[in-house]
């Protein structure tokens, strides 16, 4: 009989405690950031001669669709060709609690000089070129930047999307290659994983979030950028 009243009191226990607590956790609303299903390349402008860093937080609604594009680090006429772009991009809506609603995906395209040596190959700091998102989601930063090497031997030029995973504490995660030519994907993934990030907040609490990093690669008939 004790061990039936003991067992009634554990079950009593259980049911008060509401769905979604976790190790004495209070229950928070699982929001899950909106991301790119589809990216498709950026020109790099004609008789432009400079790199450059482009960073834009995208605007999705909940049906997917763009609804602004909101520059957050310009770098003039390089804005315009990223503007373009993702006219023809696709996005999933971010969701709250398995519901679709409005997000913010931050892109960072790299108009990446063409030097087959690498050598001087110049980084870019970032930090100071943010403006905040409105609302309680607050989209990762890029804090510093490097440029992809230029593989030698190589005619290959064009666009590398990259989809990235940005934990809670603003480490690299899991890089995926969305679109581009497998020559230039390879040195851009590893340029992506020296770059440092601080990482995205939900109602001021840090959460893992995706970016878009992209780099594009000049034909080499453009010469040195």
């Amino acid at each position: 009989m004790r061990n039936a009243w003991k067992a009634a009191g554990v079950l009593a226990t259980a049911c008060l405690i509401p769905s979604g607590w976790v190790r004495g956790q209070a229950p928070g609303p699982k929001y899950v950031p909106a991301k790119v299903t589809q990216a498709s390349g950026i020109a790099y402008p004609m008789n432009v001669q400079q790199p450059g860093i482009v960073s834009v937080n995208v605007n999705v609604g909940s049906d997917g669709s763009v609804q602004r594009v909101n520059v957050v680090r310009d770098v003039p006429p390089l804005t315009n060709a990223v503007q373009s772009a993702l006219n023809s991009w696709q996005f999933t809506p971010a969701t709250l609690k398995g519901q679709a609603v409005s997000g913010v995906v931050p892109v960072d395209v790299a108009f990446n000089p063409y030097n087959p040596s690498g050598v001087g190959l110049p980084g870019e700091s970032l930090q100071s070129s943010y403006a905040a998102a409105s609302g309680d989601y607050q989209p990762a930063i890029c804090q510093n930047a490097n440029y992809a090497n230029y593989p030698p031997n190589t005619v290959a030029s064009g666009t590398v999307v990259l989809q990235v995973h940005i934990s809670a504490g603003g480490q690299v995660g899991k890089v995926q290659v969305l679109q581009g030519d497998s020559a230039l994907s390879s040195p851009s993934v590893a340029a992506v994983k020296t770059w440092s990030f601080s990482p995205a907040t939900y109602k001021g609490k840090e959460v893992s979030s995706y970016v878009v990093v992209a780099f594009v690669f000049a034909a080499p008939q453009a010469g040195t950028r």
